[in-house]
This record gives C-alpha cells, sequence and structure tokens, in this order.
C-alpha cells in the first residue's frame, strides 16, 4: 500500500460541477452539459437521470446547485446571463432571473429549500422564493462582481465575495447586512466553519479564517501555491479540505490552524466539485476529465486497530504517512499514550541504570523514525547521566543545572525535579529575608550558590532590587485581587518570571480547562462557576467571556421556552447559531420555515390578510421583525404588478410606489417595477431619488396596510 486507496470511482465522460447528498440518502451529481445523475452514494452508478442540455464552460464559478429534499435544481442558463429555477419532477423551468445586467457570477439554494440565489458581475444579489416562483427579495447592490456565495450550515448567515474586496454577511433571519468585512485583495471563495468563523481565499491564494461577527481576522493559514476552486469542512469541522486546479486535495486542521497534508490526495485533472458526506466521513470529488471518487477520509483505521493491539507500533507509521488523518483518531492517542508511558518508564530505569530493561521497552517504538531519534538520543544522553548525579550529590550546583541544560532530558529525572524543590524553597526563604533591608545580606548568602546560574541570577537580582514590588505583588495575588495584580504585571513585566506567576497560570488555566470541560458535558452550572472565576485572568478572559456568552444565552433560551415565551426563545436563538442544532432550536427554526413558506404563498398572491392570519404571533417578535417586513415587501410589490395588470390610474400607483419606498427604502425590486410603471405610465414625473425612504430594518407591525395603494 503506497497512497490513499478510494473505495469507488467511476467516469461520467464529461466534467463533473456539482455533487450533493440528498436528505432521501441518494447522491446527486451534474456535469458541465448539465446531465443529472441519481446515484448510489456506494458504488457511485446511476439509478436514474435526465439531460437538461446546458453548457458550462467555467469550472470556477457555482453555477448550478440541487435542494436537499431533491425536488429543485438552480442553473444558470448556456450564456450566463439568467438564473434558472428547474423541477426535478417535470424537468421544465418553473422561476427565472433575468434581471442582471451582464453574466451570473454564483448561484446557491439555501439549506431549507427556500429560495434560489443568484448573484451576477453587476454586484446584485436575487433571491427567488423556491416555492411560489418569484422573486422573494435582494441584497443591497456590490460594487463589483461577486465572485462567490455561500450559507452556515443552520442556514442563519448568507455570505458574499467578490472583486471589491468585502465579504458581506447576511443574517436571514432578521433580513439584514449583519457586518462588512473589509479584504486587502478580491476574494474568490468563502466557506462557513463553526463558531462565527468563515474561511476565505483569495487571488493572492491566501486563506484566511474570519471572526465574522466581529469582522477581524482570527487566523491565516499557510500559504497556498495552487489556485482552489472549492472547499468542504468534515470531521465534525475538523478538517478543512481544498480541491485546486492542479488535481490535489489539501488538508488543514482547523482547531490548530496548520496544513496537514498539501497533498492528501492526487488526481489527473482539475478538482471541479467536492462534497463530505458528515455522516460517514465520507468525500466525493468530482474532476473535469469526468470522473467521481470516493475516499474514506479515516482510511486504514482498521488496520490500525489491529496493529495497536499487536503492538507493532512501526507499521501505525507507514499507514499515518499515507493517510496523516489517522493521527486525529482516538485510536492513535492510545498509542501515543503507550508511547509516553514506555519512554517515562525507560527513563526512570535509565536513572537506575538498567540499561537493558529501558532498551527492552522502547523496543517496539524503534521502527518509527521520530520515536527512534528521541529514544537514541534518550540513551545517548544517559550514558551522562552518572556524571550529573556526582554533580547533583556532591552540590556542586551550577555545574549540575549547566549539564542539564547541556541534556535537556535530565530536566524529567527526579533528581532534577528535587533540585528544583530545593531552589524555590530557598528563594521563598531569601525573599522574606530580603523584604527588611537589614537582612539583605542573609538573603544574599542563602542564594550564593545559585549566582553562578544563568537562568536563576537574574531572579535573584530581580528580587533583591524590587523586594517591595515583589512583595506588594505576592499580597495582590494573596488577597485575588486580580487588578491590582495585572497593573503591577503591566508595569514590571520582570514579575512574570517568578514561580508565583507561572503557578498562577497554571492554576487559571486549570480553572479554564475545568470550565470547558462541564459545558462540553453540558454541565452549565458547573461551567458558569469556573468561566466566572477564569475572566478574572487576562490570559483567559477573552475565550471565558465568549463561552460564557454562549452558555448565558443557551440558559436564557431554554428558560424562555420553560416559560412558553417564544418571542424571547426566538430572540436567543438568532443570537447563537449553535442553539439551531439543539432539538428545540431545530424544532423552532422548522416551525418558522413553515410559518414563512405559508406567509410566502399568501404574499405571492398579494393577500396581506392571508399574510397576516399565516405568521399570527409571529408579528409580535422584535427578533422577527425584518424578515416579516420583507414577507410584507413581497406581498406589496405584488399588488404593484397587479396594479398594472389591472391598469389601474396612475395616481393610485404612484401613491403605492410612495408607500413602498416610504415603508422598505430603495431595493432593488422597486427600481425594476419603476422601469416597468414609466413604461406603461410615460406621463410620471415620479422620481424615486427624491422620496422619503425608510428601511427595512425599522418596518414595524403598525405599518401593516391591506393594499400598498392605499
Amino acid at each position: 500500500m503506497s497512497t490513499l486507496q478510494e473505495e469507488a470511482s467511476i467516469n461520467y465522460t464529461q466534467p463533473i460541477i456539482h455533487i450533493k447528498k440528498l436528505n432521501d440518502g441518494k447522491m446527486v451529481v451534474a456535469d458541465n452539459q448539465t446531465t443529472i445523475r441519481i446515484i448510489d452514494p456506494n458504488s457511485l452508478k446511476t439509478l436514474n437521470g435526465f439531460k437538461a442540455k446546458i453548457i458550462h464552460n467555467d469550472f470556477k464559478v457555482e453555477s448550478l446547485d440541487f435542494s436537499k429534499d431533491g425536488q429543485y435544481f438552480g442553473s444558470t442558463s448556456s450564456d450566463d446571463k439568467e438564473t434558472r429555477l428547474y423541477s426535478i419532477k417535470t424537468r421544465k423551468v418553473i422561476g427565472k432571473v433575468t434581471r442582471h445586467q451582464g453574466k451570473v457570477s454564483a448561484i446557491k439554494i439555501d439549506p431549507y429549500n427556500r429560495y434560489l440565489l443568484s448573484c451576477g458581475e453587476d454586484g446584485k444579489t436575487f433571491a427567488l422564493d423556491i416555492k411560489n416562483r418569484k422573486l422573494a427579495f435582494t441584497l443591497p447592490p456590490r460594487a463589483d462582481t461577486i465572485t462567490d456565495i455561500a450559507f452556515s450550515k443552520s442556514g442563519q448567515w448568507l455570505a458574499t465575495a467578490g472583486y471589491d474586496k468585502k465579504i458581506f454577511i447576511f443574517d436571514l433571519n432578521l433580513m439584514r447586512i449583519s457586518n462588512e468585512i473589509k479584504t486587502s485583495t478580491p476574494v474568490t471563495k468563502v466557506h462557513f466553519l463553526g463558531k462565527n468563523k468563515l474561511i476565505s481565499y483569495d487571488k493572492n491564494s491566501d486563506a484566511i479564517i474570519w471572526d465574522f461577527q466581529n469582522a477581524k481576522v482570527y487566523k491565516r493559514l499557510p500559504k497556498i501555491h495552487d489556485e482552489v476552486l472549492r472547499m468542504v469542512t468534515a470531521g465534525n469541522g475538523q478538517f478543512l479540505f481544498m480541491g485546486t486546479i492542479l488535481g490535489y486535495i489539501i488538508v488543514f486542521d482547523l482547531q490548530k490552524y496548520e496544513m496537514i497534508s498539501q497533498n492528501y490526495i492526487k488526481i489527473d485533472s482539475a478538482i471541479t466539485s467536492l462534497y463530505c458526506d458528515e455522516s460517514d466521513n465520507t468525500l466525493y470529488i468530482g474532476t473535469k476529465n469526468g470522473d467521481i471518487y470516493k475516499y474514506y477520509i479515516y482510511e486504514g483505521i482498521e488496520t490500525v486497530k489491529q496493529l495497536i493491539n499487536n503492538k507493532e507500533f512501526g507499521d501505525v507509521e507507514e499507514y499515518i504517512k499515507i493517510n496523516p488523518l489517522l493521527k486525529y483518531t482516538s485510536l492513535y492517542n492510545i498509542m501515543e499514550q503507550i508511547w509516553e508511558k514506555s519512554f517515562t518508564n525507560a527513563r526512570i530505569l535509565l536513572e537506575k541504570g538498567k540499561v537493558l530493561e529501558a532498551e527492552s521497552i522502547l523496543e517496539t517504538f524503534k521502527k518509527i523514525p521520530s520515536k527512534n531519534t528521541l529514544i537514541q538520543k534518550l540513551l545517548k544522553d544517559y550514558k551522562e547521566y552518572k556524571t550529573f548525579y556526582d554533580l547533583a550529590r556532591g552540590n556542586k550546583i551550577h555545574l549540575a543545572y549547566s549539564f542539564a541544560e547541556r541534556f535537556p532530558l535530565f530536566k524529567e529525572s527526579t533528581l532534577y525535579k528535587q533540585m528544583e524543590k530545593r531552589w524555590t524553597e530557598k528563594f521563598k526563604q531569601a525573599q522574606k529575608l530580603a523584604l527588611d533591608q537589614r537582612n539583605i545580606d542573609q538573603a544574599k548568602e542563602i542564594l550564593k550558590p545559585y549566582n553562578l546560574i544563568p537562568e536563576k541570577s537574574k531572579y535573584i537580582q530581580e528580587m533583591l532590587l524590587e523586594s517591595s514590588i515583589y512583595n506588594r505583588f505576592k499580597m495582590a495575588l494573596t488577597n485575588h485581587d486580580f487588578h491590582q495584580l495585572y497593573a503591577y504585571i503591566d508595569k514590571y513585566p520582570f514579575l512574570k518570571q517568578f514561580p508565583e506567576y507561572q503557578q498562577m497560570i497554571q492554576h487559571a488555566k486549570k480553572i479554564f480547562n475545568k470550565g470547558v470541560e462541564y459545558a462540553q458535558k453540558g454541565e452549565y452550572n458547573q461551567a458558569l462557576k469556573y468561566l466566572r472565576m477564569a475572566c478574572e485572568f487576562k490570559e483567559f478572559e477573552e475565550e471565558s467571556k465568549e463561552i460564557l456568552h454562549d452558555i448565558q444565552t443557551r440558559n436564557k433560551f431554554y428558560e424562555a421556552l420553560k416559560n412558553d415565551d417564544l418571542s424571547s426563545a426566538y430572540l436567543y436563538l438568532s443570537k447563537n447559531e449553535e442553539l439551531l442544532d439543539t432539538p428545540d432550536g431545530k424544532k423552532l427554526e422548522m416551525h418558522w420555515n413553515k410559518i414563512v413558506e405559508q406567509a410566502n404563498r399568501f404574499a405571492a398572491k398579494g393577500e396581506i390578510e392571508g399574510v397576516k392570519k399565516a405568521l399570527g404571533d409571529f408579528v409580535k417578535y422584535p427578533s422577527k421583525y425584518t424578515a416579516i417586513a420583507s414577507i410584507f415587501s413581497y406581498a406589496y410589490m405584488v399588488q404593484l404588478e397587479q396594479a398594472i395588470k389591472d391598469k389601474q390610474e396612475r395616481i393610485s400607483i404612484e401613491r403605492g410606489i410612495k408607500n413602498y419606498v416610504a415603508y422598505f427604502g430603495v431595493n432593488e425590486q422597486i427600481k425594476a417595477f419603476e422601469k416597468i410603471f414609466k413604461k406603461h405610465y410615460p406621463a410620471s414625473k415620479l422620481n424615486l431619488e427624491y422620496l422619503n425612504a425608510g428601511s427595512l430594518t425599522i418596518w414595524r407591525p403598525h405599518m401593516i396596510l391591506s393594499s400598498i395603494l392605499n
């Protein structure tokens, strides 16, 4: 075995531009001729299909997408001038977006199958209501071509990237732009990660992780020397896979933000589609040559399990070379724990002079080059251990410490730890004496054996010179006065070198880790207790507050549900996307989506009373005002369009336009409608620029009219 083996593969001749798993468990794939195939996810063989005969030649553009329910798909036209919505059942066009001034540059269907989004070179984004086949809303226009569009897993967030060096984050729950990220280079790809993070890939081949809530750079990934065409995450968000134009799959660790492999998989063709099935950790790759490959990302795990059981650790490492993701499994962690325990036991035996026994313990790891290097160093260094032992026991402290610097492994020995314990005791004794200037000489005498040790002498000098400051620092620490303590540290950075500071940080780390552990277990009261304590320490303050905020929002959410306060529950749901992964969060979101679907049916006919009835009590929920405003704006636009069809009086329609702008502002829908209106009523002097404009965000329920023409 020399390369990662695919579980299955098949060739369909034409470039594969889309792969997705549907809700029924089957896979759908499409090629650049828009030949649609429903395939078996295991064998990759075709079960069903049809041809739409639309040509897609630009593989860098996301020009086709399927709804997860398998009922619809969206596609650009062959000339890329419009976006079309198709019914899978009838195989016919059932809706269109024709308002782009130029080519369509990206399309996407949201995770809940509500909208087909169409982005263009004109910087405009139109959302087509899939069920009602009408334009539902538009995003604020951008200054240049939109290059990519992405949805978060929950469907709450929508991101668009473009040549204008900006990433717009749109909140679909609130129906408004929540943030604008400015980039130094045009972005070509965006993809949502977990916990309010998003990755962008730009024209300079740089990949950046963003905190999109605060519009700040979170991490920069190592440089990519290739052009990325597709991105997906896997392993519960731990891994990021990138498919490139040269046929490489690059994989990153999203916990450490490190590149795991720049050639995890190599295909002899550009990678034009990529999909990961999180349910079974399977990666599907589509290529320009028409190939589809299926890989299990932990391929080799069963063999590794058997090898570990047989203690054939050297052979495990050979599998790790082929599939580095195996290092991230619990099995590999077990092997590492065995290694660490064996290494420690061998070191203890070497301290006792039992060389053969130590070698025997480590024998099974010698086939692993990285481990063998450490083993040989351990054996070589411990040939000098007796000299170190004699120096330490002979009170030649400075020479013993110097020896430990030459042989760092000795610092793990019992003898070295005893030396460090003695140093700490002597240092504390001298510290107390140094607080009184009359005892300075006595303090110096106690520490005299350590003056020739560089890493100790600097502490001694600082302690003797700044003993009063150090005393105040210790007092603040004893009294848990962390505000004062950090004030001292900021002013006198040398305090960080003292053991008390290091002990404090270790203590804080334990508190923080305990809080995180309780949070992961769902024991939130205990988590709150520890994380509030961790907030006292600057080093853990920011991260603790972030987790605290999530927990507090979660607690308020469940308290609201307990009290049947759905208005507040939806508010907290909008503030914490992770709540959407909980059973209650999913239930609420599904209910809301069903309500929106019902309301949109009435909106598509301009029936305001029907919209109000469908929305029910949601009209009273402040967190839904903006989203509800977009539904009413949709309904009122239908009324305006119907007014032209009915050839109503110009003055009546002008009044409707003024009302619309006053409530919802000047958006793409009303701009397009104005052009249609003036074709039918050329005598009109109406000018949108001179009208008083409102916006979706300031709309309130008392503004509901039975007719926008009133």
